[in-house]
């Protein structure tokens, strides 16, 4: 199966999906597909913005793709202490950092919808400005946006920028997760994706490298090692 394949199936099925990432991994990409495959199954496509994140990721995939405008049009963008993002014309804005205001806001807002899909970005940016506000955080976003019935949850989270005790919290609200690394080879950078954790037990803990081009991502399965 197809890894991205293995990520949609998985958020439809087994949501909050968490996807570990580093610098250079091209997430936004990763992102950028899933919502394009996952798009048709929900009424509605949610995305939910800390400090410009959605923003900046527009602006990259504006270079890589084309069709990146049309394909995101319809998303609904929640935008958490903007600056840039004001100028995208935001469906709420929210300036606070208080974590029981936004999960409140959130809650009056999305507990009676369903089937949505909903895109968590920029929990990292949060976390390294209120790094004692984010274990509040990340329980209050995740429970209220599963609150509806067949809603879909995706979060990214740069995995570098924390200690290990932040990490797994992240991972322990999170029921799916995917992890997107970056190895050195020599003179030149592989990006691999793994299979950390799925509701398909066979793909687990696989890993495939990918490359970027512009009709897409090319996949190439990791020799397992024993």
């Amino acid at each position: 199966m197809d890894p991205l394949d293995i990520m949609a199936m998985s958020t439809r099925q087994l949501s909050p999906t968490l996807i570990s990432h580093e610098i250079g991994s091209d997430v936004e990409l990763i992102i950028y597909h899933l919502i394009k495959r996952l798009q048709p199954d929900y009424e509605k496509v949610v995305v939910i913005s800390f400090n410009d994140a959605y923003y900046s990721v527009v602006k990259y995939l504006r270079t890589v793709y084309p069709d990146a405008e049309v394909t995101l049009k319809n998303v609904a963008l929640v935008s958490i202490n903007p600056l840039l993002e004001e100028s995208m014309n935001p469906d709420m804005v929210l300036s606070t950092n208080d974590p029981e205001i936004i999960g409140g806001r959130m809650r009056v807002t999305f507990s009676g919808m369903s089937n949505v899909l909903y895109v968590v970005l920029g929990l990292d940016i949060y976390g390294v400005r209120h790094t004692k506000d984010l274990p509040l955080m990340i329980p209050a976003i995740t429970k209220t946006l599963s609150l509806g019935g067949n809603n879909g949850i995706l979060m990214t989270f740069n995995v570098r920028l924390f200690p290990e005790n932040i990490v797994e919290l992240v991972n322990s609200f999170s029921l799916s997760v995917f992890r997107l690394s970056v190895k050195v080879e020599g003179e030149s950078l592989k990006r691999v994706l793994t299979v950390v954790r799925s509701p398909f037990l066979e793909y687990n803990l696989k890993s495939w490298s990918y490359m970027v081009t512009k009709d897409g991502l090319i996949f190439m399965p990791e020799k397992e090692l024993y």
